[in-house]
This record gives C-alpha cells, structure tokens and sequence, in this order.
C-alpha cells in the first residue's frame, strides 16, 4: 500500500494544478480517467462524474461505490486538487512539480536547520503540493480504488468529492454541493460523516505531532472603501487623504488582540490586511489620493456577519475620528510654522454598510437602478477578472449616488465567506460520529504507538466549511445583502449545504511548510500508518451507524 500511495502521489505532484491554470482541468481528467479504468465503473458509470464549475471550464470529479452490505449509510469524504504557485522556489521553481529531483537540488540551498534536518533524515519528500494536499487526495483515491475492487470491504458506502479552486474561492466545492444532494436522492444515500484528509500542519502550524480536527474556522472577507476629497498636492489641508483615513482605520484593526474571536476551545487571530491600495490612480500625479480601499481577512470560530460588520463600522468610524483629529492638530502646528494655506475642515466621515450604500444609490439613480445594476454586473462578470475586484467596481458605480458627496468610508463583505463549522456531538449521527473517532484514536495507540491529538478548530481553512449550515435565515440575509453582486457575482447554496448537514473530521498527514519552498511531507505516517486509520475509521462508523 505504501508504494502505491506514493506512485499516485508522484503522478498527482507532476501535474503543477496551479489555482486557475489549464493544469488544474488536466489534474481532474487525470483522476476522473484513473477511476474510469476500474471495472466497478465501467458496469456503474452513473457512479463517476466530472461537475463543472460556474466557469464551465474546471472540473471536480466525483465517484461513490456502494457497498454490498446494501446499506444507504454513506461516508464522505473530501480534498483539494489545486495548489498555490511554485514563484517561491526561485530558480528551483522548475523542479518544484518532480519532488524526487527537488530533494536532490535542494541540498546544495540554504535552509533553516529544522529542514535541513527532515531533508537529511530521507523521511520527508519536498515539493509544492505534496502535503497541501496531493498526499491527502493520493489517499483518499487508494481507498476508493480498494472498496471498488471489493465493495464488501466496507459496511457503508462510500462518496468522495474532489475539487479545484480551494485555495481560491471554492468555486469547486460550492459547485460540487447541489451535486451531492442529488446524488444523494438519486442514489437513496444518507451521509453520515465527512473526512477531509488535509495535512496537520496546515490546521495547527508548528504542531508536534498528527492530530485530528471536529471543526473548522469560518473565514469573512471585509471591505473598507475610503472616499476622501481630491485637492492638489500643494493645497493638501483643503482635500482629505484617503489614503490617512484608511491608514488610521488600519490601526484600529489590524492586529488588535481584543478583536479575536473565541470560542470553548479554539482563538482566533485578529483581523489583517491582505489588500491595500489607492483607487482610481493609474499614472503620476500630485494630487492627494480620494479613493483607497482595503480588504481583511477575518477568521471566525463563534462570531457572525452581523458581529463581523458591526465590528468593521465601529472600527472604521473610530479610525476616520482619529484621522480628523490628527489633520486638525497637523494644520494648527503648520500655522505655528508660518503656514498660510487654506484648509477644508470636516465635521465626520460618514460610515455605511454596502446594503445602505446600495439602498441610497437605488433612490438616488436617475433611472431604472435595478436594470441599470444587473447591466454593470453584466459588463463586469468575467472568469478572466478577480471575483473580489468585480465587487469592488460594483460598489464603485454605486458610490457616486449616495445621499451625501462628503468622505464616506463603505463597509462590506467580498468573496469568499467560509462558515465556521463543528461537530458537537449533540445529535446520535454525532454521537456515533464521534465514538468512531475514538475508536480510532485507540487504534492509533495501539497499533501503531501514535497518539493522536484533538486539535482545535482548524485554522487554515478548508471546504469541511460547507458541508452542513450552522448560519441562521437572518444572518444569511446580512451576508447577501452586503456582498456586491450577491446571486450573479456571487453566492452560497445555503440550501444544499443545510442539506449536506453531518458530523465532520479533518485527519490528514503531517507536513511542514505549506505554501513555502519548503513544502514537505513526513513520509511514514501519510503513507503507512494514516490510510490504515482511515480504513479503521470507516469500519468503525459503520459499526455505529448499523446500531441506529
């Protein structure tokens, strides 16, 4: 078993799927044509199936085997093709794709001694997607290519989901969602479990040892949008500085301890920037930016769209405060100075969410708004463009028919948002869930002399995000009503994730360095010991299902 998870891994890590690329198509054809050789699909092709994005070009591929026990208890489980982009390996970046010839090359770079060390030790294989997350998907394939063979193996049956763009916006994963519902009718399965296979590491970063995760962070994307006034550089005190005002909005965010989120068992990080820029400045000028406009990530473990919103105004109306203050003292001291210049003072800035900025501009819109907004999204909807700068430019066409032409700061959400999700052991699906991972972990110890760790939320965020619906009717209306473009840019098919409601598990290998140069995949655990927990795992949920 070890060398024939290994081959698939080699053949998986040789396809460089980078996120939105021609070869992340050509890695899913490749998995989808793996699985078409087996005889088990040839006489049951209905069981194998490439779903199209939104795109209608990338592809997910998804397969079931049913087993003979004729049970409807299904398993899920679920991984990622797609990986993050090779740029960092330098001159190595073309070896970064064959991790047999990365390893040899690597050893005349320089490195910390921790990966010099797991270099050395032969027991870890460096390559970009070797732990995130080609081992997980090598895994997760060996195991359906085993209960094809035999579909006695297993007790229940068994489903897996492999998808692209989870490292973008899970376009894959939401696509492949209404997929599984019908399936599940289809095929008159019931789910009890899902199983994402994702690398420790990337859950719980620097951890010393294979754990396993029964929940996962939520993620909010949040724009700030700056509006100032525009004055010549020379006339700077009559104009307002979007960019000054965004600056001290920042320092109200980024970083602040007090804005983590918590919750029985799991911290969150603060919110940060992961975009910043002044708008609508293409070429040199000396004029003072007007525009500027800011995204944060925010992860989630307990707060909700209405909290995450009501934070970023708060924030935002406190740091636009400070700003005017600063500018008030900065003119006072330039006259102390000898300055003679003009200056424009300003009373506030104005703090709005998306969903009244679009309210205004609804009224205000010399003509049919509706017809007017669906054309502009139209005009902007491109597989080519940034699905977050497609809001923003969205927000930016209304910005100009707002009730009041003073700075304003708009806040709202952009693509994706990733609900927090756990399993709490409330339901008997649950309860059964659960005993079956403890059963697991007793194998662990057993067998193999592993102890496995109950990790906190996992904190790198993964597609267990929408198997199942923990956000209520009134919180997903705050969500779509401040998303830019919610229903033809974007949007979650809460329905099918209600749907979809089961106990989760992350269990995957250990690696280190996830998105680095340093990528790498400790080799014993992911493929001696970890396919054989899975194996246990779905034998023993299926002994627990059988007692419903």
């Amino acid at each position: 078993m070890e060398e024939r998870i290994y081959r698939q891994l080699m053949e998986l890590v040789r396809i460089p799927s980078v996120t939105g690329s021609e070869d992340e198509i050509e890695i899913a054809r490749f998995i989808y044509e793996s699985l078409a050789k087996e005889n088990y699909f040839k006489e049951h092709p209905s069981h194998l199936a490439l779903v199209p994005g939104p795109d209608g070009k990338r592809i997910s591929v998804v397969a079931m085997v049913r087993s003979t026990a004729d049970v409807s208890d299904t398993v899920l489980f679920i991984g990622h093709f797609d990986v993050v982009g090779a740029e960092v390996y330098g001159e190595l970046a073309n070896k970064a794709f064959d991790p047999e010839a990365l390893g040899r090359s690597l050893r005349c770079r320089p490195m910390d001694q921790q990966a010099k060390e797991d270099l050395e030790s032969g027991n870890w294989i460096f390559g970009r997607g070797v732990m995130d997350m080609k081992c997980g998907v090598a895994i997760e394939l060996d195991l359906l290519k085993e209960f094809a063979r035999d579909p006695s193996l297993f007790d229940v049956n068994a489903a897996v989901a492999l998808v692209f763009d989870e490292e973008g916006s899970s376009q894959g994963m939401l696509s492949v969602l209404p997929f599984l519902v019908q399936l599940a009718e289809r095929e008159e399965l019931r789910y009890i479990g899902a199983v994402n296979t994702e690398p420790t590491d990337a859950g719980l970063p620097g951890a010393p040892g294979p754990g396993y995760f029964l929940s996962t962070m939520g993620k909010a994307l949040v724009m700030v949008y700056v509006v100032g006034e525009e004055a010549h550089g020379g006339s700077y005190y009559r104009g307002l500085s979007a960019a000054l005002v965004q600056d001290f909005i920042n320092l109200e965010l980024e970083a602040h301890p007090e804005l983590r989120d918590s919750s029985a068992n799991s911290v969150t990080i603060p919110p940060f920037v992961l975009y910043c820029e002044c708008r609508r400045k293409e070429s040199y000028s000396i004029t003072i930016p007007h525009m500027s406009m800011a995204y944060y990530n925010v992860f989630t473990v307990s707060r909700s769209p209405s909290d995450v919103l009501k934070m970023f105004k708060e924030a935002a109306s406190k740091g636009a405060k400070k700003a005017l203050e600063y500018l008030g003292a900065s003119y006072k001291a330039m006259k102390n100075f000898g300055y003679t210049g003009a200056v424009k003072r300003y009373d506030e800035v104005c703090i709005l969410s998306y969903e009244e900025l679009r309210r205004q501009a609804s009224r205000n819109y010399p003509g049919d708004f509706e017809i007017a907004e669906r054309e502009m999204i139209s005009n902007l909807k491109s597989p080519d463009k940034d699905l977050r700068e497609q809001g923003i430019n969205l927000a930016e066409w209304m910005i100009p028919w707002r009730d009041q032409q003073g700075p304003v700061v708009i806040v709202g959400f952009l693509p994706p948002f990733m609900p927090h999700r756990s399993s709490y052991g409330r339901t008997e699906t649950e309860v059964h869930f659960r005993r079956a991972v403890e059963s697991t972990v007793s194998y662990a110890e057993t067998t193999f002399g592993r102890h496995l760790q109950e990790c906190p939320a996992f904190g790198g965020l993964c597609d267990l995000s929408y198997i199942g619906c923990q956000v209520n009717e009134g919180e997903r209306q705050i969500l779509e009503n401040n998303i830019p473009g919610w229903g033809m840019l974007y949007s979650l098919p809460f329905e099918s994730m209600g749907r979809l409601n089961m106990p989760i598990i992350n269990l995957g290998p250990l690696g280190r360095g996830a998105h680095t140069w340093a990528e790498r995949l400790e080799r014993d655990y992911a493929l001696r010991e970890l396919p054989q927990l899975l194996r246990h795992f779905v034998r023993s949920l299926a002994v627990q299902a059988g007692g419903d």
